[in-house]
């Protein structure tokens, strides 16, 4: 990994231009941040699996793949099939070049035959033809990578932090070498805090979108999250659009990971 991140393309994360990434997507043979890794992982496996370049152990197929790979590949493939640079990752992956892309460089590392020419016109089509409400959602919430400085090493989302603003930090370094001691405890502070708030704010989403909002919900995660549900057209149960005052037990939201 380290002799193919030499070259400036795998230096940086393909989705979110990130220095410095240490995972990578296999089934397509890129370098990802850790932000874009976990919106990767919500594509399922089949689509990408992802892989840490550094904590993981690696099967012989994989880094064949990886090393018949590479980002600019990848780029230089969805650019000749019309797929914008811009286009939400999620759609971006979910394109029919992209699975085409898949299939034939799995084929090219296990020496099988690839699979029939992709039709002139057709890679920026979707492989599902109609997607769920459920998908439109996840398609807007992930349609970003987080910018640079804007998570820890360990994926927690820093507090206040921008995305796509400068790097606060070389590779590598240790966030707890510099500040002061009382430094380093507010901002461990906030990060629980912004940790709390998002299971908060995904679990009133997912009352709202089962139909379970029960007196034990944050009112202003639930005013949220039906704004949210609004935005991306999606539409909540009639009987979630007002607090249920009955004092009656309600079940609880499903436990978000």
């Amino acid at each position: 990994f380290s002799k193919q991140q030499e070259d400036a393309h795998n230096f940086i994360c393909a989705d979110s231009g990130t220095a410095c990434p240490s995972w990578a997507s296999v089934t397509h043979g890129i370098y990802l941040s850790i932000g874009a890794s976990g919106i990767h992982r919500s594509l399922g496996v089949r689509t990408s699996f992802v892989q840490s370049t550094t904590m993981d152990s690696w099967k012989p197929l994989h880094l064949k793949m990886m090393e018949l790979g590479g980002n600019k590949r990848f780029h230089d493939f969805l650019q000749a099939h019309g797929i914008p640079e811009d286009l939400p990752i999620r759609e971006k992956y979910q394109t029919r070049a992209a699975a085409w892309y898949r299939e034939a460089l799995r084929a090219e590392a296990e020496g099988s035959s690839p699979p029939e020419n992709l039709p002139t016109g057709t890679g920026h089509l979707l492989t599902c033809e109609a997607p769920t409400a459920e998908q439109l959602l996840l398609d807007r919430v992930f349609a970003q990578a987080p910018g640079t400085g804007s998570m820890t090493a360990g994926g927690v989302p820093i507090r206040g932090a921008a995305a796509g603003g400068k790097t606060l930090r070389r590779c590598g370094s240790d966030a707890g070498r510099s500040g002061s001691r009382q430094a380093r405890k507010c901002a461990l502070s906030g990060i629980v805090k912004t940790s709390r708030d998002h299971m908060a704010s995904a679990s009133a989403a997912v009352a709202v979108l089962l139909g379970r909002v029960g007196p034990g919900t944050p009112m202003r995660a639930v005013e949220s999250a039906k704004k949210s549900a609004r935005l991306f057209e999606v539409d909540a149960p009639r009987s979630t659009r007002s607090r249920s005052r009955s004092t009656s037990p309600v079940p609880a939201p499903a436990a978000v990971e």
